[in-house]
């Protein structure tokens, strides 16, 4: 086993990449994985981090969510060989090891500058990948971003962590910035929102301030995006692949609309 060599001091939003890179090492530890990322348990075993606070989060969820928009993705590369990737909010995302994309495509990575200084701890830039520090609210990274190509742009559990407002004022930044491409995101409903708020905030000290509990709400964002899929992540086929005892409790819960609408996951063209 590696040595736990690398401490992670962050706070607040930043500190919930830990969340998803936890999730996604435990499933690789399960006898019949749904990712298979041992890329992110190998990331794991070099942390010095106190894990155990992060085992109720919605682990498993946060996995079959994972899983979904990588389909998304890989259905998209297929029919898109030379597109450009968009990883926003990227943390120690380990995605660009699941996908193995063609050196046709460009990927990019972006998060906060001190995000990326941990995440080239684990990953480096080469060619067809490049890491972008900067918030992704900040209009300035994007102009450094080729829009010649189709684009395919993955927000995975970080939307919440901002506005409304500057939720509609990103997404309008992107489709400005390219000609066509398809969008792929998560929402959270107020149920979902006020039962996690008291745990979030104690464990890392953040708090998500955008609900959707109407997709109309999220349809109207951005007039030029047009939904292609709106997904329970409850309803999930991959939910199937969890253990019995998970299964059972999500397709008991799939059954209430405030448990099947805690998130949501959409996929949009423009």
């Amino acid at each position: 086993m590696a040595d736990k060599n690398h401490k992670i001091h962050l706070h607040e939003e930043k500190e919930t990449l830990l969340i998803t890179l936890y999730a996604k090492a435990l499933d690789n530890r399960l006898k019949h994985p749904i990712l298979h990322d041992q890329k992110a348990e190998e990331i794991l075993g070099m942390i010095d981090y106190d894990f155990e606070k992060l085992k109720d989060f919605g682990n498993e969820i946060m996995v079959a969510r994972a899983k979904q928009f990588d389909v998304w993705l890989q259905k998209f590369l297929k029919t898109n060989p030379n597109a450009t990737v968009l990883n926003l909010g990227c943390g120690l995302d380990t995605r660009i090891s699941r996908i193995h994309p063609p050196s046709t495509v460009r990927w990019f990575d972006i998060d906060y500058p001190e995000v990326i200084e941990i995440r080239k701890k684990f990953f480096s830039n080469q060619p067809g990948y490049e890491m972008v520090p900067s918030s992704v609210t900040d209009p300035g990274w994007l102009e450094n971003i080729p829009d010649n190509n189709p684009v395919m742009i993955i927000a995975e559990g970080m939307l919440e962590y901002l506005t409304e407002t500057e939720v509609k004022t990103l997404l309008n930044r992107l489709t400005d910035h390219f000609s066509n491409g398809q969008i792929a995101f998560d929402v959270m409903n107020t149920f979902a929102v006020h039962a996690g708020k008291k745990n979030l905030h104690e464990t890392t000290g953040a708090e998500h301030k955008w609900a959707v509990d109407h997709i109309g709400d999220s349809d109207k964002l951005n007039p030029d995006m047009k939904r292609m899929a709106n997904v329970s992540v409850m309803g999930t086929k991959y939910i199937r692949k969890l253990p019995l005892k998970s299964r059972l409790l999500f397709r008991f819960m799939y059954f209430i609309p405030n448990f099947r609408n805690m998130m949501r996951l959409l996929l949009y063209k423009f």
